[in-house]
């Protein structure tokens, strides 16, 4: 007998719809978990109130951990290299003391080994400008990256902002600046796009940038802006994304509801795409707009990405739609196709292609899913989508057709780790943003992903996180077999095959009686091996084989009898008939032919023309008698 065991986990090649049969009553951690569906890999969080970043599986126990100082706190980013680094920003807890602070502020961007030893950093915070939110690694190892560009009361009224919009007696702007790590353990400033060097205004007609907006799309309305336009937070960036084929820059403007697209080769265009709010750029009214205080816009153009249709389209989350009956979130694919040949993006009617979304998610009801802030959604090597929900910390996986292939929630709760049954709220557990790097993602190739336990406290797995303990006993006897099976994690299924075709799948297998499969069992020759096949819900198997007894007096109880066996063309049959027929069955069950009989007559020639090779069984009454077909050949 030869025995082995694993788990299955069939790596597939949401929130939201209907839940599996593998959900239980967890509230944190991994709360619904499909082996199935899931799209095999590790996901990164960093979430805000605490300052480390943690890599965790699909059963939520952490692989790896990268620690900071305990008085540090995300700025908000993190990211995995393909060398196994960690990027992250991050900056004090103490931000009493800061000459620039709002929502999403950082400080410094760090690179990290997986060892956590630090490989260089940069530090900006000042008067005169902050990082914040969001940072993008290009090809050439540069970094791009936000800083808020302080302006003064003065220098904006003289660019033409409208006085009565600077309650805050200064402005923010935005600017991008390109990092380049330095042999001394820095980073060097190699290039930087300032949106204050593309401006358009139609308040102040004195002033050398003032214009029509409308006739404008390629500059920023400088007295556009909500939620409000008096804050000095003016544009608010909160994602940036670099496209390596195309060397083109994509980020994301909430305070004016727009996603934006430089050139990075030819800064001084502008802004090669907009779309989102037309009214931003006097193109629409509040009716037109379609994005709402969107997050993390990214391309489509990761390896994975390569083969599917969706391959270059962008990917946001919409934070902000209004409903009739409240605000929800949704993700979206948005197809802003490159024209090589014009290097340019196509406009029709004043307005940046396309009209509308590519596609389009949304809970049922929309309002059962809303995050203010925060957040993000990613399109998986699978096809299957990640969905954070930023203000709860939650992590959905969902496939195509809206099944829930994992569902996890931050376990903590003021930077605390909180034990499984705690009920959270909204903002106890805030996350900036979710990545999942899937399983052959480079840097996991010599890497130690042992699993080190769940972040929460108390845990309580799933069913399909449980260990492999199955274990399988065969008791065979003439004619018949029964398996018992010990360590099961929840339901199991038995599973037994004759070469690949499965004969049965009850817990017995018997010649005789109602039950144990006796059709299929009959066919089965003295010595056969058959295998059984057991799996359990938490997606363990094990595998053994054994050899059928059938004694000859058990195996023929009849004087009915076939020859030749095997056959080819015709078989003949002889004995007593006191039957009207006699069915010829296949090995998985299926009748074949039917044979009307001659009854009374000695011998009956049974013609087996046009059926395919393979082993059957040929029933009248009560009685089996195996028969095997091959090629007239043979």
């Amino acid at each position: 007998m030869t025995l082995s065991i694993h788990r299955v986990l069939v790596w597939a090649t949401g929130i939201l719809i209907a839940p599996t049969l593998l959900a239980q009553s967890n509230t944190v951690g991994t709360i619904q978990f499909d082996p199935s569906t899931f799209s095999n890999g590790y996901t990164l969080v960093y979430p805000h109130n605490q300052p480390h970043a943690r890599l965790i599986d699909a059963c939520g126990e952490v692989v790896h951990l990268w620690t900071n100082d305990s008085t540090r706190r995300p700025g908000n980013s993190a990211y995995l290299s393909p060398m196994g680094n960690l990027l992250w920003a991050h900056r004090s807890a103490n931000i009493s003391q800061d000459p620039i602070w709002a929502g999403g502020g950082g400080e410094v961007i760090e690179s990290r080994t997986w060892n956590n030893e630090v490989l260089w950093s940069y530090a900006l915070n000042d008067s005169n400008g902050r990082l914040h939110h969001d940072f993008a690694v290009t090809n050439m190892g540069t970094v791009l990256a936000i800083a808020w560009d302080r302006v003064d009361s003065l220098t904006a009224v003289e660019a033409g902002r409208d006085p009565a919009l600077l309650e805050d007696g200064e402005l923010w702007s935005e600017r991008i600046i390109e990092l380049m790590p330095n042999d001394t353990g820095g980073a060097d400033v190699i290039w930087e796009w300032r949106a204050w060097d593309h401006l358009v205004q139609d308040f102040d007609s004195t002033k050398a940038n003032f214009g029509v907006i409308s006739q404008s799309p390629h500059l920023i309305d400088l007295n556009f802006g909500t939620p409000s336009s008096a804050a000095a937070d003016w544009l608010h960036m909160n994602s940036i994304d670099y496209s390596p084929s195309l060397n083109q820059i994509l980020v994301s403007i909430p305070t004016m509801d727009e996603l934006w697209i430089i050139d990075k080769a030819a800064p001084e265009n502008g802004l090669i795409w907009r779309w989102g709010n037309p009214e931003a750029h006097g193109q629409g009214v509040a009716a037109d707009q379609v994005l709402h205080y969107q997050h993390a816009a990214t391309w489509l153009d990761a390896p994975y990405h390569q083969n599917s249709p969706d391959f270059g389209k962008i990917a946001v989350f919409n934070n902000r739609n209004p409903g009739a009956t409240g605000p929800y979130s949704s993700a979206h694919l948005i197809d802003a196709a490159w024209d090589a040949n014009d290097s340019a993006y196509a406009m029709s009617n004043g307005l940046f292609d396309p009209a509308n979304f590519d596609w389009t998610w949304t809970a049922s009801p929309p309002t059962d899913f809303f995050s203010s802030g925060l957040s993000n959604f990613e399109r998986l090597p699978n096809g299957n989508n990640l969905i954070l929900g930023g203000r709860t910390g939650e992590i959905f996986e969902f496939t195509p057709s809206g099944d829930i292939a994992w569902h996890y929630r931050l376990p903590i709760q003021a930077g605390l780790p909180v034990a499984q049954g705690t009920e959270l709220g909204v903002n106890d557990n805030l996350l900036f943003r979710a990545v999942r790097y899937p399983a052959q993602f480079p840097a996991f190739a010599n890497a130690n992903l042992d699993p080190m336990g769940t972040w929460e406290l108390e845990p309580v797995p799933l069913t399909a996180c449980l260990p492999c303990e199955l274990n399988v006993d065969v008791n065979a006897t003439d004619g018949l077999a029964y398996v018992d099976v010990e360590g099961a994690n929840g339901d199991y299924s038995v599973t037994w095959m004759i070469d690949d075709v499965t004969i049965c799948t009850e817990d017995t297998l018997s010649l005789n009686g109602s039950t144990g499969c006796a059709e299929n069992a009959a066919f089965l020759v003295s010595g056969e091996t058959v295998t059984i096949w057991v799996t359990d819900d938490a997606g363990c198997e094990i595998t053994t084989e054994f050899s059928w007894v059938v004694s000859d007096i058990l195996e023929r109880s009849s004087s009915l009898s076939i020859y030749p066996n095997p056959a080819s063309d015709r078989v003949l049959l002889s004995g007593p008939y006191v039957n009207e027929q006699a069915d010829l069955y296949s090995a998985a069950g299926s009748m074949v032919r039917s044979f009307p009989l001659t009854t009374g007559a000695e011998i009956q020639e049974l013609s087996l023309h046009g059926v395919s090779p393979g082993h059957y069984i040929l029933l009248i009454g009560t009685h089996h008698m195996p028969l095997i077909i091959v090629n007239p050949s043979h």
